[in-house]
């Protein structure tokens, strides 16, 4: 994208986040019970993921388009764009302790009877959907709105701070849980941290 300050457009800002609350939002709070509740744990965990995927596919799909009409394209949002080993060292390393933290509170506190170890179909396939998730939300949680705020002139950490309480808005606001908005703007924080380090890629952070 052109580095050089334009014109204080907040507009798609405030269009994906908004799309964000409302679409995605709710499979965090009351989505997720439900899905629970209807469809058993493993179920439930099958259908939200399911929703999340194609959620987080069609934004993704929305935003590169706009992007394109633009000028810009997928390496410019950091898509595939070059990093430091430094970086992608340190986001695998927390990759390991973060899914290490998830299977655990899983296993205590969603289905104790889980086994962390299986292979079964509806694993193989949270897993292939966890992938795409992962790419579509970073992609436009980084890699769109931190380099449209760097274009309005805003600075790093301003590019930080406002995509990281964006991304625990959308995660908390359903919920009304002080507690999980401050934890998802604390992990936001990080991958953004991980993507500034590595030079603006989402290698690192989607790793």
């Amino acid at each position: 994208m052109n580095d050089r300050p334009t014109a204080n457009n907040w507009t798609p800002i405030i269009v994906l986040t908004a799309l964000l609350v409302v679409f995605v939002g709710p499979i965090f709070g009351p989505g997720a019970s439900y899905a629970k509740e209807a469809l058993g744990v493993r179920g439930g965990a099958g259908l939200v993921v399911c929703l999340f995927t194609v959620l987080f596919a069609v934004l993704a799909a929305g935003t590169i388009r706009w992007v394109r009409t633009q000028g810009g394209s997928l390496t410019e949002l950091g898509w595939g764009a070059p990093t430091r080993t430094s970086a992608v060292i340190g986001a695998v390393l927390f990759g390991v302790f973060w899914a290490a933290f998830n299977i655990m509170g899983y296993v205590h506190q969603v289905d104790s009877t889980a086994n962390p170890m299986e292979l079964s179909l509806l694993r193989v396939g949270t897993a292939i959907g966890g992938v795409i998730i992962a790419c579509c939300e970073d992609l436009v949680g980084r890699g769109f709105i931190m380099n449209h705020l760097k274009k309005m002139g805003r600075g790093t950490w301003a590019q930080a701070l406002i995509s990281s309480a964006i991304f625990a808005l959308y995660h908390s606001v359903w919920t009304l849980s002080v507690a999980g908005f401050i934890m998802g703007f604390v992990l936001a924080l990080i991958l953004a941290g991980f993507f500034v380090w590595g030079r603006r890629s989402l290698t690192p952070v989607v790793v």
